[in-house]
């Protein structure tokens, strides 16, 4: 098992990734009318860099936990921090629609295999309190990449220049990551029993559809709910701003005061009450559009935040401490797949049926989600109360051999 000390090096370098990772994921938007602009493209091609984009990380959930059983944690956050700094230079350098491509496919694969890779580490390392913490991260280098974006225009600089700079802090981290890379935990190959795999596989699907409903239901609030304010209802452009990234801020404050609660709210309560106040939220938000209707999106933002990191936290307990790394990677590719599909079909049903839809089409979503979630907990017992850190990690098992063996 690693020190105390190495451990607290080992996720403050897991918190920093995940700053990293968020901002990488949230320049793109800010930078692309300036991209486009510059490479003659039409708008509509953001689309198309995301859906491959989506396409890596999709790709990189389903093979992370076998890559980490191959190669080991470290050699391969290294060579994926490695890949992640190439493609950012990709895209500033890039001339050429084919080699913006490429480079949105890397980012696509440094992202999925970034997210399953940490997080897994964590649900098996740390409990509920330090996975919070660590998506709490990535909002706020989600937070700080537009600003980054948006204060490099307005400087008269390229978008080039953004992409340039986030290179470097890519780099920087990678001599980091580079630097414990030998620190990481070692999973060891530890086979359950026949008793144990028999009853994993509902939960495993019910987990996966959870992730699905959850981050399809996050973006599709976080990408729509500007347009139903300033198109749907006349609300000013900056104060539907301002209600939008309070939804954003209640997402990342939410997991902040769970990370700085701790493990006084058990799992099983913080997933019901994330549950039932995100139906709240989306129900607020479509039942009074003149009044207080808005106020709905920072509490849906709040009652979201404590899903995700929970319900990672809890993937050990609920499918196997072995099965772990695998079940999580699978869950960042359902997660990337919900992001893509469910935004899509609430543009659909917007389309067809007006912008008004959308408070409906939220609230029916995270009733879904909830109900999928009652179905997984009863499945596995307990109600989801069981934490993560109760279980000895696979990590630990070389170290429990030696002492054996030596006694």
């Amino acid at each position: 098992m690693p020190s105390s000390v190495s451990s607290r090096r080992l996720i403050t370098v897991a918190f920093l990734v995940f700053v990293a990772l968020g901002l990488s994921a949230g320049v793109l938007g800010v930078a692309w009318p300036s991209m486009r602009g510059d490479l003659s493209r039409p708008l509509s091609d953001l689309g198309v860099l995301l859906a491959i984009s989506t396409g890596g990380y999709f790709l990189a959930g389903l093979v992370a936990g076998r890559l980490t059983d191959r190669i080991g944690i470290g050699n391969l956050l290294t060579a994926t921090m490695t890949l992640g700094t190439v493609s950012l230079v990709g895209y500033a350098v890039a001339q050429s629609w084919p080699l913006l491509l490429i480079a949105s496919i890397g980012l696509g694969l440094t992202g999925g295999m970034i997210d399953s890779v940490i997080n897994a580490y964590v649900a098996l390392q740390h409990g509920t309190r330090t996975m919070n913490l660590l998506h709490a991260s990535f909002g706020v280098g989600a937070t700080v990449g537009p600003i980054l974006v948006a204060s490099t225009l307005a400087r008269g600089l390229s978008w080039r220049t953004a992409f340039l700079i986030l290179a470097v802090a890519e780099l920087v981290l990678l001599v980091t990551v580079a630097v414990v890379r030998g620190r990481w935990p070692v999973a060891a190959q530890e086979q359950e029993s026949a008793a144990s795999q028999s009853h994993v596989g509902g939960p495993v699907f019910g987990l996966l559809g959870l992730f699905f409903l959850y981050v399809g239901l996050e973006f599709a609030a976080g990408q729509w709910s500007y347009s139903l304010l300033t198109e749907g209802r006349g609300v000013g452009e900056f104060v539907a701003g301002l209600w939008v990234a309070a939804y954003w801020g209640g997402l990342t404050g939410g997991r902040l005061i769970l990370g700085v609660l701790g493990d006084r709210i058990g799992s099983g309560t913080t997933l019901r009450l994330s549950m039932v106040g995100t139906i709240l939220g989306c129900a607020l938000f479509w039942w009074d559009p003149a009044g207080l209707g808005v106020a709905g999106l920072p509490l849906a933002g709040v009652s979201l935040a404590g899903i995700f990191p929970t319900l990672v936290a809890l993937t050990p307990s609920w499918v196997g401490k072995e099965r772990a790394p695998t079940v999580i990677g699978y869950q960042i590719a359902a997660s990337s797949v919900g992001a893509a599909s469910i935004p899509w079909i609430a543009g659909l049903v917007i389309e067809s049926a007006g912008l008004e839809s959308l408070g409906p089409f939220l609230v029916a979503t995270a009733i879904l989600m909830a109900g999928l979630h009652l179905v997984v907990a009863r499945s596995v017992g307990g109600g989801g109360q069981r934490r993560s850190m109760q279980f000895r990690s696979p990590f630990s098992r070389a170290t429990t051999d030696r002492n054996s063996s030596q006694s």
